[in-house]
């Protein structure tokens, strides 16, 4: 189990480095950012659905 639980607080001290806490619960800004990424990722999943389609 030693092999494991190094990997696991590797991963874990890895992921907390990557994504920091946030501090402070503004709503407003975190329906903003949500909205982003939907934006986004829509406008990706189109652009990955047409370009899919022959041309001719």
């Amino acid at each position: 189990m030693g092999p494991l639980a190094f990997l696991w607080r590797w991963l874990s001290s890895w992921f907390a480095r990557a994504v920091p806490a946030q501090t402070g619960c503004d709503p407003a800004a975190d329906e903003a950012l949500r909205q982003s990424i939907h934006d986004v990722t829509r406008e990706q999943l189109g652009i990955a659905h047409w370009s899919c389609h022959t041309h001719f």
